[in-house]
């Protein structure tokens, strides 16, 4: 892939402002474009904030009427359609050009280019049906499989058969995978886990460290924005793409977040004239790191939370993140377990026990909500054969309807 010569992000946001100014038929009419057009400065929080909402109810109004022809074809792609609504959005080739190569630059530090033998773990689509297999010798010597499915066991089948040393997935597949491992006593020669779409729960982790010599890297990112963020491969915080996007954390009072406390994931992507997004809310939430001197980045996400719907509301309007540790689905000899709320200060346990004969006591539930959530949640247990993914494919780890 050729390199594109990219200026310096100050001067592709002054760019990109220029463009959607006049081109876009959802920012033109805004009243700072128009101070724009007539040769006024604007300081950049004087733009609004773009909320998913507004983009997914009408793509075709953030679709420019022009699109310089510098920058490439233009080509449609969908959001994973979490939700049951798939967006459309539009991408030149210079702003996939430089999505990759900015994927490229965090990616260093993690050895990708070391390993010969690569397994993909991909989602079904209708030209890739449940349990499509896909295999590919590559330029390099090395051998890659692609297999479409959310199936755990067939996931471990196929690391166990290959021996692939690196696997790429949803961090739920690749959990249950792994956990497959351990019940078999079959050690994988993995070496680099790495994960996207999801959050990586604690689970994921342990059963990574537990494999000696291997490591988990994890990917931010979505449709609209491309790369967001990476885990850093000597500190282990995620740094923003900032040769790619302009990257926000902001509190829910409006302003920007504190190291250590919890913010609105707002990215601002330099280079996709085809479909301008200005200050663009993505939906989720992650937590600035309390502090940092890593030679990578200066600005460090010390975890990403997801969306607003995985954080539970407490009745004086605050948001938490539904945390439970780890080890309690092995205290409580659970093969898995979801947290819902349903109403302002009720909280279901679902959960799909080892034993199907098994339950869990709704006291046992209660104490461990209180102790690493917060008190004030009625805690009701339900005993589950499955807990569902979203349309798309994803697992959400918690939801709120609240």
């Amino acid at each position: 892939m050729a390199r594109v010569a990219l200026p310096d992000p100050k001067t592709a946001l002054t760019a990109m402002f220029s463009h959607a100014a006049v081109h876009s038929p959802y920012y033109r009419d805004q009243s700072w474009a128009a101070r724009l057009r007539s040769g006024q400065a604007i300081p950049f929080r004087d733009i609004p904030i773009t909320e998913k909402s507004v983009v997914r109810a009408n793509p075709a109004k953030f679709h420019s009427d022009f699109v310089p022809p510098e920058d490439g074809e233009v080509q449609s792609k969908y959001t994973s359609g979490s939700t049951g609504e798939p967006l459309h959005v539009r991408k030149t080739s210079r702003a996939l050009q430089v999505n990759v190569m900015e994927n490229m630059r965090l990616k260093q530090g993690w050895g990708f280019a070391s390993h010969r033998l690569i397994a993909n773990i991909l989602n079904p689509q209708e030209d890739h049906p449940v349990g499509t297999l896909e295999e590919e010798d590559l330029p390099d010597g090395a051998h890659r499989w692609k297999l479409h499915t959310v199936d755990t066991r067939a996931t471990f089948q196929l690391l166990r058969s290959t021996e692939a040393t690196m696997v790429r997935g949803f961090p739920s597949v690749l959990r249950g995978a792994l956990e497959h491992s351990v019940e078999e006593s079959h050690v994988l020669p993995l070496r680099l886990v790495s994960t996207l779409s999801e959050v990586v729960p604690d689970e994921l982790r342990e059963l990574v460290r537990a494999i000696p010599g291997c490591r988990l890297v994890d990917l931010y990112g979505c449709i609209e924005a491309g790369i967001i963020a990476l885990q850093c491969h000597l500190c282990g915080a995620y740094h923003p793409a900032a040769r790619h996007v302009i990257f926000e954390l902001i509190s829910d009072e409006g302003r920007p977040a504190r190291p250590g406390e919890l913010g609105r994931v707002v990215v601002t992507p330099l280079f996709n004239r085809a479909m301008p997004l200005l200050r663009y809310e993505t939906g989720d939430y992650a937590v600035r790191a309390k502090s940092n001197d890593c030679r990578v980045s200066p600005m460090a996400l010390e975890r990403i939370v997801g969306r607003q719907q995985n954080l539970f509301k407490l009745p004086d309007g605050r948001r938490i993140m539904p945390r439970l540790p780890g080890r309690v689905a092995e205290r409580l000899a659970l093969h898995r377990f979801k947290l819902f709320q349903k109403a302002l200060g009720e909280v279901e346990f679902h959960y799909i026990p080892r034993d199907p004969d098994a339950e869990v006591a709704e006291s046992v539930a209660q104490e461990l909500i209180d102790m690493y959530m917060a008190p004030g949640f009625k805690v009701r247990c339900v005993r589950v054969a499955e807990i569902p993914r979203t349309p798309g494919g994803k697992y959400f780890l918690h939801e709120s309807f609240v």
